[in-house]
This record gives structure tokens, sequence and C-alpha cells, in this order.
């Protein structure tokens, strides 16, 4: 790694007041809990997880150690606007001192919600954006149940706007947990589909945290750690889902998170929002359809990474040029995504060949995440990537 370029650069560098990672650490959600002073806790989790009984394990943890507990379970997948705001009326109608999040990204994003709602007042809406949350929110201990979101180290809540056919956020340091409990054995019930496309969403994070102009030597190391293990485990999660497999994929999507958590994702991610929800696409879907041509289309401008990105990849990539080395590496991404029967382009999720403009244009209005891309995106190159996605 060469550290000339960070010579003038600073960083900051945040993470949960504590990460507790390990088969069974979930068992340790009492006493943490208790250990923060909780004695009235909301719980979010979602209809599913409710059924499966795993909501049910963690309330009767709470229970144990004498906590108050009211459950609330009414988070849908990539959540609506509409649905922060019934979390913040619900935090609202009674003194909770603490939250609890037992679930998907979409579940822990909503606990993030529920934290904030409950000292701030007004309508979320008020809060999307960047650092427009004046006060700390409640103490909150996330769980995640699937391996890809690395919502449980974030500062960020995302829904969707309905109305705009697209995503947004709220961004604020007070949306970190104080607590983030990764028990792999939790996702031991994932189904294959959701593993693929979770997984995919954690390898998003990690290559755009490394492609990202805010990537410094911490987020790189701890993003090229973290392909390392999806390249590695992410088909054996998928074809058995064994326990070293699910160990392993909960461990490299707890190292994207940090690392996208505090370097930021780009152009993927920016793609992907452009068409996610017209089309009613899966979050960790539309970031890995995006992935290998986002990737394709920045090689150029970090070539310097490209052979420890290959290295992560499992690659024999020795006295390779950059041009083969993108395309070794692009390579290597498609074949995953078959591996795990993970759609490719456009077109396979029913996307018409005449919306390509209009997602072009789209796209250049994503400067949050655009601004972060390594290269300049011009109409013309939107077009280009957009239909080569196609």
């Amino acid at each position: 790694m060469r550290l000339s370029k960070f010579l003038d650069k600073t960083y900051s560098f945040q993470l949960p007041g504590k990460i507790l990672f390990g088969v069974g650490t979930s068992d340790k959600v009492g006493s943490e809990v208790k250990a923060l002073g909780g004695k009235e806790a909301m719980l979010v989790t979602d209809q599913n997880l409710t059924k499966m009984g795993i909501a049910g394990k963690i309330e009767e943890a709470l229970v144990t150690e004498g906590l108050d507990v009211n459950v609330f379970s009414d988070v849908e997948a990539e959540p609506r606007l509409e649905v922060a705001e019934k979390v913040a009326e619900a935090v609202r109608r009674k003194r909770y001192n603490i939250v609890v999040g037992i679930g998907g990204g979409s579940v822990l994003d909503m606990a993030k919600v529920a934290s904030i709602a409950a000292t701030n007042p007004g309508a979320m809406r008020c809060y999307i954006g960047l650092d427009l949350v004046g006060k700390p929110g409640l103490p909150k201990v996330l769980i995640p149940t699937t391996a890809g979101t690395g919502s449980e180290v974030t500062d960020v809540a995302v829904m969707t706007l309905a109305e705009d056919e697209t995503k947004t956020a709220i961004f604020s340091p007070y949306m970190l947990a104080d607590v983030a409990i990764i028990d792999p054995s939790l996702t031991h019930t994932l189904p294959p589909r959701l593993t693929a496309s979770t997984g995919l969403d954690a390898l998003s994070h990690a290559l755009e945290a490394m492609m990202s102009i805010n990537a410094n030597p911490v987020t790189d190391t701890l993003a090229l750690q973290a392909i390392a293990l999806i390249f590695t485990y992410l088909p054996k999660a998928y074809r058995s889902g064994d326990t070293e497999s699910r160990y392993g994929m909960s461990l490299g999507s707890l190292m994207a998170g940090m690392s996208f958590g505090n370097a930021g994702v780009c152009l993927g991610h920016a793609v992907a929002y452009t068409f996610a929800v017209s089309y009613h696409v899966p979050h960790g879907v539309s970031c890995g359809v995006a992935l290998p041509y986002v990737f394709r289309f920045n090689a150029s401008s970090i070539s310097d990474k490209l052979p420890p990105i290959a290295e992560a990849m499992h690659l024999h990539v020795e006295d390779l040029k950059n041009e083969e080395l993108s395309v070794r590496i692009t390579d290597a991404i498609l074949r995953l995504m078959d591996e795990v029967q993970a759609p490719k382009r456009l077109r396979e999720l029913e996307v018409p060949r005449e919306a390509v403009s209009r997602l072009a244009d789209r796209l250049l209005g994503i400067r949050r995440l655009i601004q972060r891309n390594p290269k300049p995106l011009s109409k013309e190159d939107a077009l280009k990537l957009i239909g080569e996605m196609w």
C-alpha cells in the first residue's frame, strides 16, 4: 500500500460503542441491555421473525433480566417512509428507555428510527438528510439476522419514498448502536435466495468502500478482508448454509459494514437506486446487478487497488496490466453471481429497454453518492453504463 497519497489527509472512524461477535452471543442481549440501564424496552422486529420464534427468544432473554418489553413487528422489507412514521408514533406512546432491534437491515434501520424518534419531535421526514437529528436517541442494541446489510455498525437508516420511486436516508452519528451483537447462528435459517442477495450487498459495500474517494488505509484493510471472506464463503453458504460458511459470511458482512460505514458507498448504490423501487427489486439484488459494471467503469481510477482486490478474490494475476486486471476482477464478480444464481442484467429483472434513458437521467440526479465516485460521470457515461447493464 502506497501511503504518499494519504499524507495530506485526515480521517475519522466511527463504530458502535461495543461489538459482540460469535456463535451464541445473542444469548447475552439481556445482560447487555441491563448494563445500559434498560428497564422499558421496545423490541423492533418483523412478522416473519416473530412467527419463526427468533424474536420471541430475544424477548424472553430481556424479560428474564426483569425488563418490561413491548414488541413492534410491523416492519416491512424495503420500508417506506410511512413505516418510519409509524415506528415513531409507536415509540412515543410509551416512556421507553431502550430500543432493541432483531432482524435484517430494514428492521435495524427502523430500530434506529425508533431510538431517535423518542427524543426528537416531529415527523421523520424532517430528519432525512445529513446531521439533522438534534438530540441523542435512546440507547439501542442491534442484532442482525442476515449477513449483508451491515446496518448494525452504520449511522444511517434507509427508507423508500414511494411517491418519488427512490430511496433516501437519515444520516446521523446518533444512529450508531450502543451495542451491536452479531451471532452467526441467527443466519442459519436464511434461505438461499436471501443468502445470495444479502451476500452480494455485502460485497457491494466492500468494493464500493474501496472505490470511494473517502477510502483510507483502515477502511481498505477491512474491505479487502471482507472481499476475501465473501468470495470464500458465499457460494458455500448459498449451497449448504453450513456453520463455517455462515460464520464467514457474518464476519465478512460485519467488516464490509465497518468499511463502508466510514468510507461510504458510491456509484454502485446510486445505480441501484435508479430502478430498485420502480421495478420492485430487492436492495441486495439491485446492488449486485450494478456492481460488475460499475467496477469496470471505475477500475482505471483505482489502479493501485486492483492487485490487492484480485488477490482477495483468489485470482492468479501476476504481471498483468491494469486493463487485464480489471477484466479478470469483473469476470470473477460475474462468476460469483452465476454461482449464487443472481441476475446479471436489467432485462432479467423485467426492466424495459426504453427505460434506459430515464434511468440514466435519474442516476445523474443522485449527487450525494456520485460525488464520492473516483471517476466523473457524464450523461454519455450514464447512458452507456445503464445500457450495458440492460
